[in-house]
């Protein structure tokens, strides 16, 4: 081989060395960058936290492949209920984080996510990204059959059945900017629909999380105020804060599950 020859064999050496080491280092680049679904988990778990998150749904208790499916629980009764999200585009759910599933853009600048907890129970969430966001999320649920939703005077809302048997329902709503700031919300019933609505402002961080959580726990039901704050009263043989059309079906479950605690 010739000078020249081993001059053009050098530098042909190292052009494909250098390029070699640049697609390394690119594809490390590209491995570092989180997708959009981690993006998202981490978003949300920053708002949840992640020591109620469990490694599996609970017994009885299902995530949607795709965010046009329905996620399904139980009642206190062995009933299914089941939580359609509030997405218009039919996307597949991806897991990230500790263990949420996520459902990028699922609706318009939206994202949503469904999470199991540690008590058994299973949260929806929405991510709003911007402020073009749709301020409420409309959950269809299905519930069996005679089964009603009542709101609760401290912003929860229960599932109670049409024997006035407590079955589950969904804890008091919150949603959380992207500084942690509390964002007002609240929910209201349409029919079987569960619509949380998010009061954003000005001075809003997005993006914003709001969750709700569907507990079938009577136990838990009382500590997290489904049915505590009802006790009092219904107990005492008022109607406490159900609504007097339902109280007087409602007051025997809310009695029978308040007594099992302490039998």
């Amino acid at each position: 081989m010739n000078h020249r020859q081993r001059m053009a064999s050098t530098i042909a050496a190292t052009i494909s060395a250098a390029a070699l080491t640049l697609g390394a280092a690119s594809t490390a680049f590209a491995s570092d960058t989180p997708s959009p679904a981690e993006r998202t988990a981490a978003v949300i778990e920053k708002a949840t936290g992640t020591t109620d998150i469990a490694p599996a749904p609970a017994p009885g208790t299902t995530i949607p492949q795709r965010s046009t499916g329905d996620a399904k629980a139980t009642t206190t009764t062995g009933d299914a209920v089941s939580i359609a999200l509030p997405g218009t585009n039919n996307v597949t759910g991806t897991k990230a984080g500790k263990n949420t599933t996520v459902y990028p853009g699922a609706a318009k600048a939206t994202d949503l996510a469904v999470q199991p907890t540690a008590d058994g129970g299973i949260r929806a969430l929405a991510v709003l990204k911007d402020a073009t966001a749709p301020r409420e999320q409309r959950y269809n649920i299905g519930l069996p059959n005679g089964a009603r939703l009542v709101k609760l005077d401290n912003g929860a809302v229960a599932a109670i059945a049409k024997n006035g048997t407590f079955l589950g329902g969904f804890t008091t709503p919150w949603a959380k900017d992207a500084t942690g700031k509390p964002v007002p919300t609240s929910y209201r019933i349409d029919g079987n629909t569960l619509v949380q609505t998010v009061q954003i402002a000005d001075s809003t961080a997005f993006p914003v999380v709001a969750d709700p959580k569907w507990l079938d726990d009577a136990a838990k039901g009382v500590t997290t105020g489904m049915i505590g704050g009802c006790a009092a009263g219904a107990l005492a043989g008022g109607a406490g804060c159900i609504p007097g059309a339902v109280a007087s079906g409602v007051i025997g479950g809310i009695g029978g599950a308040i007594g099992g605690l302490f039998s």
